[in-house]
């Protein structure tokens, strides 16, 4: 993950070679009941989850037996993976970026890594939030999935939502719909 969190915020290139367009899904799966979907309605887990995040990089719901998590030399990061430490959910918060240009940033920084291959974009939602998503393969086997996520609060901001998996982890995705903003997340305790 620190491969990409080094070149977020300095890389101002364009968006280019990257499609825009909405994402198909394929039929969707069964769900079984109490069990999370991403918004695609793509990937399904039906596992315990707990509720992570903060105030700071947003909210999520992560399967129950993953742990806290840090990349070395990163900080201010919401992570947690499973027991391997392969398998991440990262959250982060970009003040003073919006969306669009967090976007384009990491495209353009996710482009020069020669071990990442497939890398596509779509505009999303996640969470039910506008988002624009980055994913590709790398080299290992492994998969990156990123959304940059409007902070419907301040559009002037963002956060960032990654996920990094292999191939028997896929289910993560279905983590994904449960991102909340702050404010929605703080709003729906109260609603409890």
């Amino acid at each position: 993950m620190k491969r990409l969190l080094a070149g977020v915020i300095g890389i101002g290139l364009l968006f280019t070679g990257c499609s825009t367009q909405e994402a198909s899904a394929p039929e969707a799966p069964e769900v079984p009941e109490g069990a999370i979907t991403d918004d695609g309605g793509e990937f399904v887990y039906s596992g315990a989850l707990m509720q992570v995040g903060d105030d700071e990089n947003g909210y999520l719901q992560v399967p129950a037996d993953f742990v806290p998590f840090q990349d070395e030399d990163v900080e201010g990061l919401t992570q947690y993976s499973d027991t391997t430490g392969k398998n991440i959910f990262t959250l982060d918060f970009y003040e003073g970026l919006n969306y669009q240009t967090a976007a384009e940033n990491l495209r353009s920084y996710m482009s020069t890594q020669e071990d990442l291959e497939g890398l596509t974009g779509a505009q999303v939602t996640v969470g039910g939030y506008p988002a624009l998503q980055i994913y590709g393969h790398y080299t290992d086997g492994y998969f990156i999935v990123t959304w940059l996520i409007e902070d419907t609060a301040d559009p002037e901001n963002c956060y960032y939502l990654a996920l990094e998996f292999d191939n028997d982890h896929q289910y993560m995705m279905a983590c994904s719909s449960t991102f909340q903003i702050p404010d929605d997340f703080h709003a729906a305790e109260t609603a409890e």
